[in-house]
């Protein structure tokens, strides 16, 4: 009977030590579903020139529907998760550097309506805000530099 508690204390010791080891490296994804898409009348483009300085030389506006639905097709619905408060931050200071954007989704011909916000990265990141809160709250599970590079193509975004 002895050697029975002895064996069962000895597992319960190895189950509860190796879980408090134990780092959770699953990350938890999801998919992000861009609210009302099909009631955006405008997409705005906005980079920042040498100086990191957002200008009417880097910001375009485009209200051709086709290519506002066919940007919201490459994107909704993507893998998406939630960023570290550091990962995050340090993410979002690359939008003071040439090759990062912000693209806003607007419901009015100009960005005064509600809009919806992207923040496209060089290196294939793409920040989404969440569809309830006006926060930048998920990032794109993967980088895609391809998709980063077909949307600058499809917006023909030249700055």
């Amino acid at each position: 009977m002895k050697a029975w508690k002895m064996l069962l204390f000895i597992v319960l010791t190895l189950v509860v030590v190796s879980a408090c080891g134990k780092d959770d490296k699953t990350v938890k994804t999801k998919e992000i579903k861009i609210p009302d898409t099909e009631e955006y009348k405008s997409l705005y483009a906005q980079g920042v020139n040498e100086e990191g300085v957002g200008t009417n030389d880097t910001r375009k506006t485009i209200s051709d529907q086709k290519i506002i639905q066919t940007f919201i097709e490459k994107v909704n619905l993507m893998e998406v998760i939630k960023p570290k408060l550091e990962e995050d931050t340090a993410n979002v200071k690359e939008l003071h550097n040439q090759g990062n954007y912000i693209i806003a989704l607007s419901k009015s011909e100009d960005v005064n309506g509600k809009t919806y916000k992207l923040y496209f990265l060089k290196d294939g990141t793409v920040f989404f805000q969440d569809p309830v809160k006006k926060e930048m709250t998920f990032m794109s599970a993967q980088k895609d530099t391809a998709l980063y590079e077909e949307v600058k193509g499809l917006l023909d975004i030249q700055f």
